[in-house]
């Protein structure tokens, strides 16, 4: 068997299982995600008002430079502007266009390392905004349980979301409420929720504040209605952790078949003495072919994480 031969083996056996991968991921975890899609549509009634506003908030956000002064909002980067944000993206491409091109000595090489780098800077402030939602969230069930307690005994709700403020383990959540509490006699609530919204993109937050508005300002039992709207959260959050789980098992079972990849590699350049090596890194066709694979690694991965995907 020729080097040549060897390495189209491996590309093809790359290609296969790397296909099968995204096939058994979506099989494993299409029951879940059902499942779970099932249970989302239950709560889509408490979501219309929301998309109601959301529809009207994009037409405002029409511009890109908007829409990244709102996600740097999002992500706690309220100070940056977004001028230096897409500084950071430009220079970050130019480094990752800059480092590829001397690793693969190719112009295509240029394209996929400026895509790349430009895309790192978003995929941290999406991971920022996907975190901060996370730890509001479940901090917000936390202090709804404790606020409904505390009214249960007789306590008035503005001295029971103090108090769940106060003991709550979120510094984020105790920030964006103490500006809230600080704002609300001021401004009136309702102004106070609308500043809240543009610091955390939290659907959990949105119902909390409608349901505050028509709660104080209906003659009904206000404590019923807090009851309600923490069965309510409490069930998005535990709804949300089974998403994550669900998708992260796709995610561990992607990440395990390219480690296995690399491990072949390693063991087929082991028996023909470096020579695959010496051909992938070293000469200019080979760095091209290392180049292809590592891209339908990529795409493979990406398609098999929107598959995975369950819409937040």
């Amino acid at each position: 068997m020729t080097i040549t031969s060897s390495m189209i083996l491996f590309f093809l056996f790359a290609s296969l299982l790397l296909s099968a991968i995204i096939v058994l991921s979506f099989s494993y975890t299409k029951e879940k995600i059902d499942a779970i899609k099932l249970k989302k549509v239950l709560l889509a009634k408490e979501d219309s008002i929301l998309k109601q506003q959301n529809a009207q908030k994009e037409k405002k956000s029409g511009r890109i430079l908007q829409k990244i002064e709102e996600d740097l909002f999002f992500s706690g980067f309220d100070t940056v502007s977004p001028y230096l944000f897409v500084s950071v993206v430009s220079l970050s491409g130019f480094i990752g266009a800059a480092v590829f091109y001397m690793v693969f000595d190719n112009a295509f090489a240029l394209l996929i390392g400026a895509f790349l780098g430009g895309s790192i800077p978003f995929g941290i402030k999406n991971i920022l905004i996907s975190m901060r939602i996370k730890e509001f969230n479940e901090a917000l069930s936390d202090a709804m349980s404790v606020i409904v307690r505390m009214m249960r005994n007789g306590v008035g709700f503005e001295i029971a979301l103090k108090r769940s403020v106060e003991i709550s383990q979120s510094k984020l959540f105790q920030e964006l409420f103490a500006k809230y509490l600080s704002q609300k006699d001021v401004i009136s609530d309702e102004k106070a929720f609308e500043n809240m919204y543009k610091y955390v993109n939290s659907a959990e937050l949105r119902i909390f504040g409608l349901a505050i508005g028509i709660g104080k300002s209906s003659g009904g039992k206000f404590s019923n209605t807090l009851e309600k709207l923490e069965h309510s959260i409490k069930r998005r959050v535990l709804l949300q952790r089974k998403v994550t789980v669900a998708t992260r098992e796709a995610k561990v079972g992607s990440y395990l078949i390219v480690g296995l990849l690399i491990f072949i590699f390693f063991i087929l350049d082991s028996n023909f003495d470096g020579k695959i090596v010496e051909h992938f890194f070293h000469t200019k066709g080979g760095k091209f072919e290392m180049l292809m694979i590592l891209v339908w690694v990529g795409f493979g991965l990406f398609i098999n994480a929107q598959m995975t995907k369950v819409k937040q």
